[in-house]
């Protein structure tokens, strides 16, 4: 659980990939990412999965590093795109929060977007799935480093890109500001937390009990638009 005392992390304890079990403080950034004008929408440095008209914006606060995010993303969202992102009534908005493995969940979410300038959105919803299978491997592992760098290379990013990608200011500016806008407009304080149309999720259990409330987000979204 990231503090918020701990919004920002030093490069240098980024990139010390053998000591980052724990959040340190930094910092803050020389210039942070202006958050998008409404916290509830898609801003420009979201990755979005998903139709931009869909009724519904589903935010997801996660840390690649977390393993409640990991069974996330494998035993529910599967469900959820193929019954309500590819039918175009949900979009989702994936915000990282770095928790677990702070430091850690940083460089691979920096790979994610360094991925994503070269390929799209899509490439960094591939890369942050790979994360997610494989925490053992860059969490836990004996060489982190070694592990995402693969998964970089993986996605085409060359070892000299890879150093060059987790050295970028500009991306750690990013998600720091992701992280404030998270605690501050929703009070986030762990991951995965869950945003439909500006209300926090809470209280589900499996991927029914998590349909359900984006039934009832739709539901809302519907009345509102008849009321307009």
């Amino acid at each position: 659980m990231l503090s918020a005392t701990a919004r920002a992390f030093a490069l240098a304890a980024i990139l010390a990939v053998a000591a980052c079990d724990g959040p340190s403080k930094a910092p803050a950034a020389a210039k942070a990412t202006a958050p998008a004008p409404d916290p509830a929408e898609a801003g420009p440095t979201d990755m979005v999965m998903g139709k931009a008209d869909a009724p519904v914006t589903l935010i997801e606060y996660a840390s690649v590093a977390c393993p409640v995010c990991a069974a996330f993303d494998e035993q529910i969202l599967p469900e959820l795109k193929k019954n309500y992102i590819d039918t175009g009534k949900v979009k989702l908005v994936f915000r990282e929060f770095p928790t677990h493995a702070p430091a850690l969940a940083y460089i691979g979410e920096m790979v994610a977007r360094c991925a994503a300038e070269n390929k799209g959105a899509p490439a960094y919803f591939s890369v942050v799935d790979t994360l997610f299978k494989t925490q053992k491997d860059w969490v836990d592992g004996d060489d982190p480093k070694a592990a995402l760098q693969k998964i970089a290379a993986d996605a085409g990013i060359d070892t000299a890109a890879f150093q060059t990608c987790i050295r970028r200011q500009d991306l750690v500016d990013i998600v720091n500001n992701m992280v404030q806008v998270a605690q501050d407009a929703y009070g986030v304080n762990g991951t995965p937390t869950f945003v439909a149309n500006g209300e926090v999720i809470k209280g589900f259990s499996d991927v029914q009990d998590f349909e359900k409330k984006l039934d009832a987000a739709l539901a809302k979204a519907k009345g509102d638009a008849g009321k307009g």
